[in-house]
């Protein structure tokens, strides 16, 4: 298969770049007093607003015909009827089912049951005292989606044990988890789907020595896993009936829906975790019906590969205006950037164009006095989302509309600048792009509509990009290198050139040499 740039839709738009990109963005609402709700898609409680993009109506319609000739739309229903999607690994993707209840996979009645008799009291630890915690350890994927979850409702719904979660391996993370937790009404979950994921084995190891300290032999009945290896995790140890089966065709950073949000369902009960799925499956309903001018994700997509593709962008904010989504930023991160940070098609030949751009952003006012300046008036100019909460999440209405005010007042700002010729530290040039996505409140159903939007985005855009946007081959290499180079620590001689110095200056200092 040819690359996308070959195609005329992509010539189509290289020559629309040259003509656009001068333009003023005031310019284009001009000439268009009706912008602002012609580039728009509302989906009720959820309200996508592009019209600050530097887009004309002419270049919508030719990133529609991209979007065409890539068969992007052709890609989403594959997707969803499990067909394989991802090449290099022989497997479908099969997020979207496992969020929809009548598919989600032979063990979510089972899970639920556990759920259900953790938060009842019914399952008790190995003392036969009801778990009065949960210590959830993962890594990437594993934590990423439930710590989002868990920090977005937790103001709201905490209503069973309390869960703490963790991944690094640098023993602080695991004492921050642990400290005050009493191991025997402890319940750890391990979070992997291989069970042969270094960091979160490490962290299991430790959990297992911590748990046997207080339980003793029974130190196992204090645990349970998410895995698609039932045999690895019953060596570590847990019983089958307390491995919850992960499907191969899920990969990790898609993987919340599964048994990989058991954490959230311990945490808020499994009303709360089916809502997550029901918004996230309307949105996959949305993906799939919608023609691509009114398809939300989609657009999403088309705006990132025109930044990212044709207008030279090399980075993306994503900035909630919303304290509960501060995880979001580190979820999309893994989602975008692990998914489409490639340079080969599916088919293996090398791109030659610029695909995934670096994310990076913060909650709304937070972000205002930290990078914002750089966003108005720096040389490297970054396409923003700003996503904003229509309803106070506390009820102080007159604070939520300075907090609204705010967004706003940005999203115009860097759009339109401000010109001052004769102080020039007080010109804003304008003209820097972002998308405001408003949504009425942040409920389960609505957090998980969200995060779809940004999972379809993302597979959206990897499908234009002609890219696999479900393997992560990169992250391979660091795991085999550091298996290697683990022995070398103990024996420098075999260490290589670039290594010697380094791994001789971590022994010095750890013997306390001068």
């Amino acid at each position: 298969m040819p690359l996308i740039s070959a195609t005329d839709a992509w010539k189509n738009l290289t020559e629309m770049r040259d003509q656009i990109s001068g333009v003023p963005l005031s310019d284009l609402f001009d000439a268009d007093h009706a912008r602002a709700s012609n580039l728009a898609i509302d989906l009720g409680g959820l309200y996508v607003d592009f019209s600050r993009q530097r887009v004309s109506s002419e270049v919508l319609i030719a990133l529609a015909a991209l979007a065409e000739a890539a068969d992007a739309p052709g890609f989403i229903q594959k997707m969803a009827k499990g067909e394989t999607v991802n090449l290099s690994e022989d497997r479908a993707a099969l997020h979207m089912q496992v969020r929809s209840t009548s598919a989600a996979g032979p063990d979510d009645d089972r899970l639920k049951g556990f759920v259900d008799g953790v938060r009842t009291g019914g399952t008790v630890s190995a003392s036969g005292a009801p778990f009065t915690s949960v210590l959830a350890i993962g890594i990437g994927g594993s934590e990423l989606g439930p710590a989002l979850i868990l920090d977005a409702l937790g103001d709201t719904h905490e209503s069973g044990p309390e869960v703490r979660m963790c991944a690094n391996i640098d023993g602080t993370a695991f004492r921050r988890a642990t400290d005050d937790l009493d191991p025997e009404t402890t319940l750890v979950v391990v979070i992997s789907k291989s069970f042969r994921t270094m960091e979160t084995q490490a962290n299991a190891e430790r959990a297992a020595t911590w748990m046997q300290t207080a339980v003793g032999d029974d130190w196992a009945k204090n645990f349970c896993a998410v895995s698609a290896n039932v045999e690895e995790a019953g060596k570590f140890g847990i019983a089958e009936d307390r491995v919850f089966a992960m499907l191969e065709g899920v990969g990790g950073r898609y993987s919340l829906w599964s048994a990989v949000g058991l954490p959230v369902a311990l945490a808020f009960g499994w009303e709360v975790f089916a809502a997550l799925r029901t918004g996230a499956a309307e949105m996959d309903a949305h993906a799939l019906s919608a023609a691509v001018r009114e398809n939300a994700p989609m657009m999403l997509a088309l705006l990132t590969v025109w930044n990212a593709s044709f207008m030279g962008y090399q980075a993306e904010a994503c900035v909630p205006y919303d304290t509960r989504l501060g995880k979001l930023v580190d979820h999309l991160q893994q989602l975008e950037m692990e998914s489409n940070g490639k340079r080969v098609t599916q088919e293996g030949y090398p791109v030659d164009y610029a695909t995934q751009p670096a994310v990076f952003g913060g909650i709304g006012l937070n972000a205002q006095h930290a990078f914002f300046q750089q966003l108005h008036q720096g040389t490297t100019a970054v396409p923003v989302d700003i996503l904003i909460p229509a309803r106070a999440p506390t009820g102080d209405e007159a604070q939520h509309d300075l907090l609204i005010s705010s967004a706003l007042a940005q999203a115009d700002a860097l759009a339109f600048g401000r010109e001052n010729i004769e102080a020039p530290h007080r010109h804003y040039p304008g003209g820097r792009p972002s998308t405001v996505i408003v949504y009425d409140a942040l409920t389960p159903k609505m957090l998980g509509k969200l995060i779809a939007l940004y999972e379809h985005k993302t597979a959206c855009a990897g499908a234009i990009w002609g890219i696999n946007p479900f393997d992560q081959w990169g992250v391979e290499l660091g795991k085999q290198l550091s298996d290697s180079i683990l022995p070398m620590l103990s024996d420098v001689d075999n260490a290589p050139a670039s290594l010697t110095p380094l791994i001789q200056a971590v022994n010095r200092m750890r013997r306390g040499d001068e």
